[in-house]
């Protein structure tokens, strides 16, 4: 029998106090534009939980797959609703366990409803009784097979037997935007993902050194974000030119620290960017001691440019640990395809790992910081990107 809706639960939601029907508001938002088109009858907040009403002919696969990407859910289960009546309360309950397979069954009641005249307990009783006349279930309180879940609110009765594990987290957008610098590897989307589960809503920005990489590593950076983007919906990256800056540096500075002032204009323009956007935070992928740019020492030279927070979520992970969230949300595959990075351009061979501060000053004061940033901020390109099912 088709499900009558979607009992959506959230779990860190809930400790937020007075900010708990922001919360709630924001997510029942974005679960509403994830599943717009998808013939859902709507969203409805009911007493710590959200219900996305069915119709006949609302398409459940796909609003399942939308469901397990939206940032806030911790579960949800497809259900069959009905009202207070005991009976109707069986009815359901026994519909669910003769399509069930499983043998052996448990029933956990939430009576949120204090008002209905069953206690839990004695909810249970009644409807285990009714169900051990079908005949090969039996109730195990140990080790069932199955659950039975009735849950008690103030509008009637939802019954269920299936829960479908969410990325939980907090809604997109309550922690406000975040610029994250993407490039085409395995590190920045993961970390571009770990942001939107704690409510970030996420822009982009990418850094090119076309001609001299190929058109397809742009466009496998958009394929990241448009990968990223089922998580929130839509956004939007930036792309910015980094030639001209990066043949300054080659022909006037010290080789050593090449890669170091390339990122220090890449953190100036993507300050930039950001406050143009209004975000308040840049995000990088950066994992320490990963590569020469990401030792303490120049990880300080190169954020010690602009006056923004810079989150790292990654700056512990060891590279496994990183691979298997790339694998788990499904970037991986395609972060690994070949691509032409700007910062592999005119690397030295023994590049500076532990740059002085002072030095690298001195260095770029032989460069027209100002002209060359602004320059790049002329030639930025921005890209939409949507969810292409809505």
């Amino acid at each position: 029998m088709k499900p009558d809706c979607f009992v959506v639960h959230y779990a860190e939601i809930a400790i937020k106090g007075k900010n708990r029907p922001l919360f709630e508001r924001i997510l029942i938002e974005n679960i509403r534009k994830s599943i717009k088109g998808l013939k859902a009858l709507g969203v409805r907040r009911r007493y710590g939980r959200l219900i996305v009403e069915l119709k006949e002919d609302s398409k459940l696969e796909e609003i399942e797959e939308k469901l397990k990407k939206i940032p806030g859910i911790s579960s949800f289960s497809p259900a069959l609703k009905t009202n207070h009546d005991l009976d109707k309360i069986k009815d359901a309950s026994l519909i669910l366990m003769q399509e069930a397979t499983e043998t052996s069954f448990y029933i956990k009641v939430k009576r949120s409803y204090k008002k209905f005249p069953l206690k839990s307990m004695e909810i249970s009783k009644e409807v285990g009784t009714h169900l051990g006349k079908v005949k090969g279930k039996i109730v195990d309180f140990v080790t069932p097979e199955i659950t039975l879940f009735i849950e008690i609110v103030e509008n009637g009765a939802y019954v269920y037997t299936k829960k479908v594990k969410g990325i939980g987290g907090l809604p997109v957008s309550v922690s406000g935007k975040v610029m994250v610098l993407l490039s085409g590897g395995i590190d920045s989307p993961v970390a571009a993902y770990l942001t939107l589960k704690r409510g970030c809503k996420n822009i982009y920005v990418h850094f090119h050194s076309e001609p001299y990489t190929k058109e397809s590593s742009r466009k496998k950076v958009e394929e990241l974000a448009r990968q990223i983007a089922e998580h929130q919906n839509e956004t939007k990256i930036f792309m910015v030119p980094l030639i001209d800056i990066q043949k300054e540096v080659m022909t006037k500075t010290d080789k050593k620290y090449r890669i170091i002032l390339y990122r220090r204009f890449m953190f100036r323009i993507a300050e930039a960017l950001a406050r143009k956007s209004k975000a308040k935070a840049l995000v990088t992928g950066e994992n320490l001691g990963q590569v020469a740019s990401q030792t303490i020492e120049n990880i300080h030279a190169i954020h010690s440019t602009i006056n923004m927070p810079v989150i790292q979520p990654l700056i512990t992970f060891d590279k496994q640990e990183i691979i298997n969230l790339a694998e788990k949300i499904g970037t991986y595959k395609k972060s690994i395809e070949p691509h032409d990075d700007c910062c592999s351009l005119f690397v030295p061979k023994h590049p500076a790992t532990k740059s002085d501060i002072n030095i690298v000053i001195s260095e770029e004061s032989k460069l027209d910081v100002e002209t060359l940033v602004r320059d790049a901020l002329k030639k930025t390109e921005k890209v939409s990107i949507n969810n292409p099912d809505n």
